[in-house]
């Protein structure tokens, strides 16, 4: 019994046991959902103390490293109070700091990973040209496609009813027609994660078809 043999067994019968839901909610599958918990728990415990006994004790040593931890360890002990009802807004100014440092990241994300590349892949109009016809038109389309899918959120309207009026007629036809670029957006995206999904179904079955395989071999059959 080799270790590459037994994770092969484990793997098929926990695969065999997620899989068994098809036929509706029973224990194995229960108890699969409990092992996956219970190591995504225990995977985080053992990553957090490593850090603790890696980066926080070493630098306990240290005086320089004693005033950088004084921050951390306070915040930590604070958002330790959320644990517990009586002192639960102590941990507050932990927590907001998180959400904050969390929504900074978030919003960083969003701008440097989608608004300004989209913004590069517009490009001025001479670039467009540099394709020929097909790069004109690919650039109008990304162009056309970008606005009307920031038409497409656009909620405010004015309370003149003149103003809606030309509001509507300017913002209507366009946001309709950014919703259909988001729905093909949208359904490229469920296509694609379909496929992966699929993929990843295929290639679950594969494995445990070999583990079947091995675990008949191993008893003789």
């Amino acid at each position: 019994m080799t270790p590459d043999l037994a994770g092969l067994i484990v793997g098929t019968l926990l695969t065999l046991m997620v899989l068994s839901y098809i036929l509706g909610d029973n224990p194995f599958y229960r108890l699969a959902l409990h092992i996956l918990v219970g190591v995504t728990v225990g995977y985080g415990t053992a990553v957090a103390l490593t850090m603790l006994f890696q980066t926080v004790l070493p630098a306990l040593g240290d005086p320089a490293g004693r005033l950088s931890l004084i921050v951390p360890v306070v915040l930590g002990i604070l958002l330790l109070f959320k644990g517990f009802p009586r002192w639960a807004s102590w941990g507050n100014l932990s927590t907001a700091l998180l959400v904050g440092i969390g929504a900074a990241v978030a919003l960083s994300g969003a701008l440097l990973g989608t608004i300004i590349p989209q913004a590069r892949a517009v490009g001025p109009v001479w670039n467009w040209l540099q394709g020929g016809w097909i790069g004109l038109l690919n650039g109008l389309l990304m162009a056309v496609g970008t606005a009307c899918a920031l038409l497409a959120f656009a909620f405010a309207v004015p309370r003149n009813p003149s103003l809606r009026r030309l509001w509507n007629g300017m913002v209507g036809l366009p946001g309709r027609l950014g919703r259909v670029f988001l729905m093909i957006a949208f359904g490229a995206a469920f296509a694609t994660a379909l496929t992966a999904s699929l993929s990843v179904l295929v290639g679950r079955v594969y494995t445990v078809v070999e583990g079947l395989q091995r675990i008949l071999s191993i008893w003789g059959l």
